[in-house]
């Protein structure tokens, strides 16, 4: 197993995606592309070397760069420009070889697209600890279930916890089906059918996403942008499902509620106006990052329908698109992560809670208690007016199921009582809740493995 690297902070993701970086990944498929090309025998390879040398921005000049890109507003062609310019001897005529813009452009975000994922996967092997720590600890702490934003029956804490576990769960296993097919290179030329290389185009094509350590379309269309749109729609769902906990949460610190809170510290100020108030810090943050990051998608499927064999608009909706989604979905697995580390439970709110509703919580239990003498539906309608009736009266439940005519001399009172204990109904929350710390951990090994495995460049590596 390779070293536990500990995620990067937001910020260095959000500057994967700026200028310098994006330019630089930009030079770094042009001098894999010349290395290739030398490999294949294309281009003289001393003159790879050279452009491998010079394949730097710092080498280029990022002021001189972006001034002649003022100037052509085509970025790859100033960039090709500038790097011809600064190698030796004839090495500057074998620059962006058989390429075209989009071939440079979108492999080089792909690969910056695979560093922050590797990144977002360790965020996610941390948010899986942190529900795996929930789930054994709260395995048999009794909570309210809630459906249609109403007491329901009881559960545990736990049970919720491990709710969301195979709900991440499902997430990695759509990352990492999703990753072979989302980051690939994207080269073949003008229109992708490798016109200026000839038949060395398909072993070309393989060879540089080898060597970039992506894999390859076999028709390196400039239309098939579907990947792209795959992946930003797969971080939608990571986001809502961020959003629907985060959202859970947040309801859960009502006053109302009061049944868990936010642990930062005594000198975080809930509002600059009345002293008394704690509000939430991180839940918000969670839920508005992942609005934001959910409506990313409709411009993701937008981008991927191209005109013909490619389209400069819907390249343009790409690359801003790819800049915003990943740094936004990465700064929310982060907070998520923070989330849980922060949120602790109010026992005493949540017994309230519990006596709030009492009895009638495990009045699915009375039935069921009924039903083999009685059958389920008129078990049903029993525990129903039963309940109707107590909540006009204030008698006691037990006493008038019992009490009922299809029911008289049937059951005792005290069978009845014993079957409405919320406490003792909780199903099989505690089984379940246990049953996913394992699954939970091992997934979050297995990613960071991977991620902290996986090949990258640069600062994240």
């Amino acid at each position: 197993m390779t070293e536990n690297v500990p995620p990067p902070a937001p910020a260095e993701i959000a500057a994967l995606f700026s200028r310098q970086s994006v330019w630089q990944s930009w030079l770094d498929v042009e001098s894999a592309l010349a290395a290739t090309q030398a490999e294949l025998g294309m281009i003289p390879a001393e003159s790879a070397r050279e452009i491998a040398a010079r394949a730097r921005l710092e080498t280029i000049g990022e002021a001189a760069l972006a001034a002649d890109i003022a100037k052509t507003r085509a970025p790859v062609v100033s960039l090709v420009r500038l790097l011809s310019r600064a190698c030796a001897g004839e090495a500057g005529g074998f620059v962006h070889w058989g390429a075209t813009t989009q071939n440079v452009v979108q492999t080089g975000r792909v690969l910056l697209m695979r560093r922050a994922h590797a990144a977002l996967m360790r965020r996610l092997a941390a948010i899986l600890d942190r529900l795996a720590g929930f789930a054994e600890a709260e395995a048999g702490t009794v909570t309210v279930a809630r459906t249609n934003i109403r007491h329901a029956l009881p559960i545990t804490f736990g049970f919720k916890a491990g709710g969301w576990i195979e709900e991440f769960l499902r997430h990695e296993e759509r990352f990492r089906e999703a990753a072979p097919r989302v980051f690939r290179a994207q080269w073949g030329g003008a229109v992708g059918a490798m016109h200026a290389v000839g038949e060395a185009g398909p072993e070309l094509n393989r060879r540089l996403a080898a060597r970039l350590g992506l894999g390859w379309h076999e028709i390196p269309s400039r239309a098939g942008l579907d990947t792209f749109a795959e992946y930003v729609l797969l971080l939608g769902m990571f986001a809502a499902t961020c959003g629907k906990i985060a959202r859970d949460l947040y309801v859960m610190m009502s006053d109302e509620f009061g049944e868990v809170i936010e642990d930062l510290g005594e000198e975080v100020i809930g509002s600059s106006t009345m002293p008394h108030k704690v509000n939430s810090k991180i839940a918000v943050h969670v839920i508005a990052l992942s609005a934001r990051v959910r409506a990313q998608v409709p411009l993701a499927l937008e981008a991927m329908q191209p005109s013909f064999e490619g389209d400069g608009a819907n390249n343009q909706m790409l690359s801003a698109l790819i800049d915003q989604a990943c740094p936004l979905a990465y700064e929310l697995a982060a907070q998520m992560d923070e989330l849980l580390a922060a949120i602790r439970l109010r026992p005493a709110a949540i017994g309230r809670n519990l006596a709030m509703s009492g009895a009638f919580m495990a009045s699915e239990n009375a039935m069921m208690a009924l039903a083999p003498l009685l059958g389920r539906t008129v078990a049903h309608d029993i525990v129903h007016h039963a309940i109707a009736e107590a909540v006009e009266t204030g008698g006691d439940l037990a006493t008038l199921i019992a009490a009922a005519p299809d029911a008289a001399g049937r059951f005792d009172a005290a069978m009845v009582r014993d079957a409405l204990d919320p406490s003792s109904y909780i199903g099989q929350s505690v089984a379940l809740a246990r049953g996913m710390v394992g699954p939970a951990r091992a997934a979050a090994a297995r990613l960071r493995d991977r991620a902290n495995g996986s090949a990258s460049t640069g600062p994240l590596a």
